[in-house]
């Protein structure tokens, strides 16, 4: 039987390293492995941020960058493949959000910094902005940058097109005259020299621009008529498809399999959940994707025209391929991962038979690997977490089991890793119950860093995928409307009873801990169904729905915004609020509760929290909060998602020890 230990040094000498002198030049160590050990690793090795990230491939295949972390301080690194010249350029504490090639030898780095800006409906939010770096040459430039009528943010419709043999970057912004015009300007990657490719005072949602720079689509939803509309470019703005949905519109995806084709994603009507191709006569084709959830398209690196679907199962992934070169590798890339417990292709060049692969397995928590189709060459570009021990990443498994109404539920269980076991059997744990956010998301197979922290300390933790989920169908998304706080909560303890019943928790031993809903669950876990948690700690929680949607009004100015409508479908009935609000609750908790907040979430109010803990308070019940400056609602910044963790644990291992 292969150990953690040698599945993930087996793979690091099958796949020899991109450049054994990376980490040497940027931290003065080596890349080997940190040992085992009996004592778990401290808390900061789960919570910092990955070590690398954003790893993206070169159109031409010749170069790798990604964003490297130093102790919270963000360096872009490009690499050259053949030679090994690396050269860095550090972006501070910048909240990164994505990294992409805007040529063959130029960046285009998106992060994000809360701000308050006057034109924008609400108080203080989260902005984008984007930089094209040339990292040798060390230098940048901002978007939109003293254009007047901008600030310099970007709103999405990124592109690396190439026109009369010269590259430029697509972004699209709202430029401030009367009420605004949505505006698509494309950039010169070496000096910025923008360039309008179209401008309208239309509600545009997006646009589809073809590799040489022209216009092929664009979407717009009006927010007051509900009617989304799918425009083609010919000499001018064709309308070819349009329908009405107050929340549930298409969405435009990109291009079809030919030159004319788009890919629409239906929410609604017959082809609800599926993508289907419309041509440039306006005719909707029947569903091309594969039937089932979590299905997303695959395009083309090259020419963005639409190569297949994947399919991702509880049990691996499914394909379906238009273009035979990409189904081949696809194929060739499970058989030489076969093992992993997630695979997928981070980045093409433009010529697909060279890609960048993610990979988890056991002991692993992600490595990047660099792979040559063409040739067979297979480089390790570098590991997520080097310095976390494999014996020290705990195995997840899938579970299923019933709700009390008989409903199948599936969730992932992680169990404490055999080396913090010390030779006893996984029965009779500290379970730590981990509901996600959304509440239409869903957790995975993939490595998680807050279970796997908890599991590192001898807790269980649980993370079901309760009604209202995404991944499941829409049947199953739409079992969550009005259950908030009902049975989507009461899904939760259904899935405690179900391991205590296994004997593999300790059902007097019990916490609660999520964030955004997650947040919402773990405060109703201890005032709306009692008897179960120990211990709550809610990160970014709502407490109180009325002034959620309040708040929310107030933010967006339209009690009808797609938001609120969202929210209402799984809020239920109006009337009912209070009774499922924990602020209204909370002389009925019967367990200590954490509350952590950041500053500056524009996603669930601070107030949402202070609420809680005032009310707590008022009912003599023990509580305490942490406000995190400079934190948005996803915990991005490592210092604070350090802090996070550690008084996650402290406060649990407190009230729940293990």
């Amino acid at each position: 039987m292969t150990t953690h230990t040698q599945w993930r040094l087996d793979r690091r000498t099958l796949l020899s390293g991109l450049t054994a002198g990376l980490a040497t030049a940027l931290t003065g160590t080596d890349t080997a492995q940190a040992a085992a050990s009996s004592t778990p690793p401290a808390l900061s090795v789960y919570g910092r941020l990955p070590d690398m990230a954003e790893v993206v491939l070169s159109p031409d295949g010749k170069r790798v960058a990604l964003v490297k972390n130093m102790d919270g301080q963000r360096i872009v690194v490009d690499f050259e493949l053949a030679t090994g010249v690396t050269k860095f350029m550090s972006v501070g504490k910048m909240k990164v959000r994505d990294l992409m090639w805007a040529d063959n030898d130029r960046l285009f780095l998106l992060s994000s910094q809360a701000a308050d800006l006057a034109g924008f409906a609400g108080d203080k939010n989260e902005f984008s902005t984007g930089q094209i770096l040339d990292v040798r040459a060390n230098k940048a430039f901002l978007l939109f940058k003293d254009m007047p009528g901008f600030y310099p943010i970007v709103m999405g419709d990124f592109n690396r097109i190439v026109v009369d043999g010269q590259a430029r970057f697509t972004a699209a912004n709202v430029r401030f005259k009367g009420e605004g015009l949505r505006s698509l300007y494309s950039f010169d990657t070496i000096k910025g020299a923008p360039k309008l490719l179209d401008e309208d005072d239309h509600p545009i949602d997006n646009w589809v621009v073809r590799p040489d720079g022209t216009l092929m689509a664009r979407a717009e939803h009006d927010p007051r008529t509900k009617a989304w509309s799918l425009f083609y470019r010919t000499t001018g703005w064709k309308k070819l498809y349009s329908e009405v949905q107050a929340i549930d519109n298409p969405s435009l995806v990109g291009r079809g399999r030919d030159d004319e084709s788009l890919l629409i994603y239906f929410n609604a009507g017959p082809n609800a959940g599926r993508y289907c191709e419309i041509s440039a006569a306006g005719v909707v084709s029947e569903p091309l994707d594969l039937p089932g959830d979590n299905v997303s398209p695959i395009f083309h690196p090259a020419t963005r025209k639409l190569a297949g679907f994947i399919s991702r199962h509880p049990n691996g992934n499914e394909y379906k391929f238009y273009d035979r070169t990409m189904e081949r590798i696809s194929v060739a890339i499970e058989k030489a991962l076969e093992g992993s417990h997630a695979q997928r292709v981070a980045s093409r060049a433009d010529d697909p038979k060279k890609v960048i692969v993610y990979t988890e397995g056991p002991g692993d928590p992600g490595s990047y690997v660099y792979i040559d189709f063409a040739t067979g060459e297979q480089k390790l570009v570098g590991e997520t977490r080097p310095n976390l021990p494999s014996d020290w990443v705990a195995d997840k498994q899938r579970i299923t089991y019933k709700a009390a109404d008989g409903l199948e539920i599936h969730g992932y269980l992680t169990l404490p890793p055999a080396i913090a076991l010390n030779g006893r059997a996984a029965k009779n744990l500290p379970l730590v119950v981990l509901p996600h956010g959304g509440p239409q998301s869903y957790d995975n197979i993939a490595f998680d860093w807050m279970s796997q922290a908890f599991a590192s300390r001898g807790y269980a933790v649980l993370q079901p995928n309760f009604r209202g989920s995404d991944g499941y169908g829409t049947a199953f998304v739409e079992k969550g409307y009005g259950e908030w706080g009902r049975k989507m909560q009461t899904d939760l303890s259904d899935g405690v009873r179900y391991l205590a019943a296994q004997g593999t928790i300790d059902p007097k031993r019990v916490a609660i801990a999520g964030a955004s809903y997650g947040g919402y669950a773990a405060l109703a876990g201890v005032t709306l169904d009692p008897g179960i948690y120990r211990c709550s700690v809610a990160i970014a929680g709502v407490s109180n729905l009325k002034a959620m949607i309040k708040w929310e009004f107030a933010e967006t100015g339209r009690r009808q915004s797609s938001t609120i409508l969202y929210w209402r479908r799984f809020m239920g009935n109006e009337a009912l609020w209070d009774a499922v609000s924990p602020e209204l609750q909370a002389a009925k908790a019967d367990a200590p509760i954490l509350l952590i907040h950041g500053k500056d979430d524009d996603v669930v109010p601070l107030e949402q929290s202070t609420r809680m803990r005032e009310a707590l308070q008022k009912a003599g019940k023990t509580v305490e909060m942490i406000t995190l400056a400079g934190e948005d609602h996803w915990l991005t910044t490592e210092a604070t998602r350090i802090q996070t963790l550690e008084a996650m644990l402290t406060f649990i291992q407190t009230h729940n020890p293990a």
